[in-house]
């Protein structure tokens, strides 16, 4: 049986990576975003010319996955420049991807953070983004219908080698793509100690 092809966002390292391998394997076209160098989700155009060649690949899956990470530092201590560009990356362009994409689309998986169910301090503005992205999947479910939604919400996983204390990305990717062909709408992965 045929796969539908999926685009993946930021999949030129991290997660990204594991997520664009995992759907590979099980027989996906994958459309790899491969981050700022490649086209950046900050800049509209960038945007149109991702998701026109989504269109033109016959993208049925939309895995919104790239984001800033969370750099732990106070609210004050961010210049307004950072301020925008984390809200457009990890909040506008999922939402601007979606829209763009909405009438082709059969299923969305937003990667958000366990950060978007539980505040933590100093989280502010990542939280703020993330928030908003679980609010957006809420609301859309219920607009669309005929689009199925999955909300990852994962703590720290071990895309680099100095993560002590995360979760195993194969292990994260085969549970995220186990929930996708459940039509799950919501999955928890929370790895740390009980």
């Amino acid at each position: 049986m045929i796969k539908q092809p999926v685009l993946i966002t930021g999949a030129s390292s991290g997660l990204g990576v594991y997520l664009s391998d995992e759907f590979e394997k099980h027989g996906h076209q994958v459309i790899r975003h491969g981050g700022r160098k490649d086209l950046d989700l900050s800049i509209i155009e960038d945007l149109e010319k991702l998701s026109e060649l989504a269109l033109e690949k016959g993208v049925k899956i939309l895995v919104n996955n790239a984001a800033i990470g969370c750099p732990n530092k106070n609210f004050e201590n961010y210049t307004i420049k950072e301020i925008n560009y984390m809200i457009d990356v990890n909040l506008r362009a999922p939402l601007i991807l979606s829209y763009l994409l909405s009438a082709n689309l059969n299923n969305i998986i937003n990667i958000n953070s366990m950060v978007g169910l539980e505040i933590k301090k100093p989280r502010t503005l990542y939280s703020a983004t993330k928030w908003g992205l679980r609010g957006f999947s809420n609301s859309y479910k219920f607009e669309n219908e005929n689009i199925k939604m999955l909300d990852v919400y994962p703590t720290n996983i071990r895309t680099k080698p100095e993560r002590t204390n995360a979760m195993d990305p194969i292990e994260v990717v085969r549970k995220i793509y186990e929930s996708f062909e459940n039509n799950d709408e919501k999955l928890i992965l929370d790895g740390r100690p009980k």
